[in-house]
This record gives structure tokens, C-alpha cells and sequence, in this order.
């Protein structure tokens, strides 16, 4: 399956503010690093694999944190199989 990848980038960027907003009461570059790190092994999305941006973005989602987004992005073939 082809993403775009950038497009995932992205909502990830997004999710992951929206989740550092919500768990530590602000978002900095260097929390988004280490905090993608801690929950992907990753520190940039640069360097995921297909499958670990998309894992990435359903937990994000299913977690609530692409929420203030959800009808910008339910065309996306990710979030219309994905429960």
C-alpha cells in the first residue's frame, strides 16, 4: 500500500502535540523526540518504516489525540479500516 508519507508526518507532529499538551501541559521539539522515541524506538518519523508510521497513527487516533481532525482526515485509507 502506498501513503504519503509526509501526510503521516505530519498528523503524527500533530497527535503527539496534542498528547504532550494533554499529558505534560506543554509541547517543546525535544519532549516530541524523546517522547516518539520512548513509545516507538524511533525519535523521528523520518525514520519509520511504512508499517510504524501507520501503527504510530492508529494509536494516536484510537487514543484520541487526532480528534479536533477527525473529518479533515477520514478519507484517508488508514482511518477508514482501522477500528
Amino acid at each position: 500500500m502506498d501513503i504519503y508519507r509526509h501526510t503521516y508526518y505530519r498528523l503524527i507532529h500533530h497527535g503527539m502535540k496534542s498528547l504532550l499538551v494533554d499529558r505534560m501541559g506543554q509541547f517543546t521539539e525535544l519532549a516530541y523526540h524523546e517522547y516518539l522515541y520512548m513509545i516507538t524506538g524511533k525519535s523521528s518519523c523520518f525514520s519509520m518504516t511504512d508499517d510504524e508510521l501507520k501503527h504510530t497513527l492508529c494509536g494516536l487516533k484510537n487514543e484520541g489525540y487526532l480528534e479536533d481532525i477527525k473529518n479533515q482526515i477520514a478519507h484517508l485509507p488508514i482511518f477508514s479500516t482501522a477500528k
